[in-house]
């Protein structure tokens, strides 16, 4: 189940050391810690003794290559894989608490919101319908309580609403499958941000989308954190990363091998990508 109640030495955990250069937070700052996160499938381990943290009201990037170990570690921490070892804490009335997960409802439920690359999205509804989807607010009066309908006038009210906050301007009644790849990916993180949670986790936002598009999702990213909210962003394009995120983790074999602060660090495109193909030191 998630948001256990462990003891206290369990409560509030210890920071071990940052790869690489990033900036050490201090545990205020802090509303994600990953402590020696592994998974392992048979002999092959896939995650290795990940300690990350995540601070609040960032844009936290994480880049590697493909099997570098991005997508097993997401999918633990919005709880589609249980780890082999090692803990996941979020921040919860003030202190960090140790997470169980046995389900990526446990995950939502604790605070960690995960828009997949494949979206998920219903193609025939509308973008209204899948902005609150399973979360269908109900007619006022006997129309709602006795006959269970839904208010679409509120859903799409709310949806544009949303919309038109991360940037996007389009009719929310338009069916899924005649939007653009932008106006996609725009409605499923309005679905995510409907629920309200503290930690969004994007997994390639701008891979089906135009560079037009792209553009629009940079904007969007950027506008996530808002002093209550933070953003963990998965992407294989670097220049993505380095132009939107605050912090990059860099992947490389199952484990975190350097954290850069790109305010304090001079981080260019090639230092990314050079620190992601570096042979593992023996």
């Amino acid at each position: 189940m998630s948001g256990s109640e462990p003891d206290s030495e369990t409560a509030e955990p210890a920071r071990g050391p940052d790869p690489g250069s990033g900036t050490p937070a201090t545990d205020e700052d802090v509303v994600l810690r990953t402590s020696d996160l592994s998974k392992y499938f048979g002999a092959i381990e896939a995650v290795r003794n990940v300690s990350l943290d995540v601070e609040a009201d960032e844009i936290l990037a994480i880049a590697g290559d493909n099997g570098a170990g991005k997508t097993t570690l997401i999918k633990m921490l919005s709880g589609v894989l249980a780890p082999t070892a090692g803990e996941i804490y979020l921040r919860q009335d003030g202190r960090l608490v140790e997470q169980y997960f046995s389900s990526s409802k446990d995950a939502m439920d604790a605070g960690i919101a995960t828009v997949y690359q494949e979206q998920h999205l219903s193609p025939n509804a509308s973008a209204a319908n899948n902005v609150f989807l399973g979360m269908e607010p109900l007619k006022d009066g006997p129309q709602g309580w006795l006959l269970r309908r839904t208010d679409g006038d509120r859903m799409v009210e709310r949806s544009r609403a949303l919309l038109g906050e991360i940037g996007f301007d389009f009719d929310p009644r338009s069916p899924v499958n005649e939007l653009s790849g932008g106006q996609k990916q725009a409605v499923a993180v309005a679905r995510a941000l409907i629920r309200d949670p503290p930690i969004i986790i994007l997994d390639e936002p701008t891979s089906e989308v135009s560079t037009t598009g792209t553009d629009k999702i940079i904007d969007l990213v950027r506008g996530i954190p808002d002093g209550e909210k933070s953003v963990i962003l998965i992407s294989h394009k670097i220049d993505v990363v380095v132009d939107v995120a605050d912090r990059i983790a860099v992947m490389r074999d199952g484990e975190i091998v350097e954290v850069l602060d790109t305010d304090s660090d001079d981080v260019e495109r090639m230092d990314i990508v050079e620190r992601m193909h570096r042979e593992r030191e023996r």
